[in-house]
């Protein structure tokens, strides 16, 4: 496989254009793994040289990226997954989204690893009822964004493997809970 990156400016923007050239039937697979992470990398890098990304930007690029595409359609299909349905904000679907978390009562708690940056968290801003399904039942409720909450010691009362994933690759920690009805 050979690659060449060009680049060109002009007044006010940068253009980045990646030619591959495949040697052998292993490097279009090679790079077919590799596309969906460059093409996230280069303008990342790009805004960040520019001055104008946020900490953590590229981590939340990759993470989002690879739970869109991978991890949440792999999870959904999981009878023992929960899940937690919310309304689009701009479409009105029902969105559905593989999360972690614990119920207590009528509460369920949970931590988004980014925050308000999460699609589901802006979902639950623009309207706060949501659907939970919990080992198989679904259930209704209403969310509640507790930003005081401190949301590292809030995953110590929550699933270990779930919460070691939110630690390990959240940059911006939210708790969440969920009254049920």
């Amino acid at each position: 496989m050979t690659t060449r990156n060009i680049v060109h400016l002009d007044a006010d923007r940068v253009y980045w254009t990646t030619e591959v050239t495949y040697d052998r039937f292993p490097a279009r697979q090679l790079w077919a793994l590799a596309a969906p992470i460059h093409e996230l990398v280069i303008p990342a890098r790009l805004r960040h040289a520019a001055g104008a990304s946020r900490p953590g930007d590229l981590q939340h690029q990759l993470v989002t990226t690879f739970q869109r595409r991978l991890g949440n359609p792999v999870l959904s299909r999981l009878p023992g997954q929960t899940l937690l349905e919310t309304t689009g904000r701009s479409s009105g679907l029902p969105r559905q989204t593989p999360i972690g978390g614990r119920r207590v009562g009528q509460e369920f708690w949970l931590v988004s690893e980014f925050g308000e940056r999460s699609q589901y968290v802006r979902n639950i801003q623009a309207d706060p009822r949501v659907r939970l399904r919990l080992h198989g039942r679904w259930l209704r409720g209403v969310a509640h964004l507790l930003p005081d909450d401190d949301a590292r010691a809030r995953l110590k009362s929550l699933p270990r493997l779930n919460s070691t994933a939110v630690q390990a690759f959240g940059t911006d920690l939210l708790t969440i809970r969920i009254d049920l009805d």
